[in-house]
């Protein structure tokens, strides 16, 4: 996968686990309101840091979703990678925090499995976009 192609393909994997984990707690809501609600909040406490820390790696400073040029300053790139991450752990951590202090009919195990799927996800979504694009670019 070249450099230029990375927003894009990661834009494709956080939409398309956005959609999954929305339609699963839509049909979850119909039977249990409670258990759907849940796995929506648990996947958007996966996908709301995970977008954000994508936004800021690859669109920051550019208008129109356009390509940043790599930097030649290898250090500085994964200073900031491992920042971003660091970040998003933090996100990732206070959104827990709030999701179980705030919200107060709330089913755990729900919405911890909805996480660690959306974790899944994340590794293999990735892995079907690109054989869709190489079938497509042969």
């Amino acid at each position: 996968m070249a450099l230029n192609k990375a927003p894009r393909w990661l834009q494709k994997t956080l939409t398309y686990q956005a959609l999954l984990v929305v339609l699963v707690g839509v049909g979850l809501s119909i039977t249990d309101w409670v258990t759907g609600m849940s796995v929506i909040l648990g996947g958007a406490i996966y996908s709301l840091p995970a977008y954000w820390a994508f936004r800021r790696e690859f669109l920051r400073g550019n208008k129109r979703g356009s390509v940043p040029k790599a930097t030649a300053d290898a250090r500085l790139t994964l200073a900031q990678m491992y920042g971003n991450e660091l970040l998003k752990l933090i996100l990732t951590i206070v959104l827990f925090g709030l999701a179980f202090s705030l919200v107060s009919p709330l089913n755990p195990l729900a919405l911890l499995l909805a996480f660690i799927s959306s974790h899944i996800l994340s590794a293999t979504l990735p892995v079907v976009i690109d054989k869709q694009t190489s079938k497509k670019s042969k």
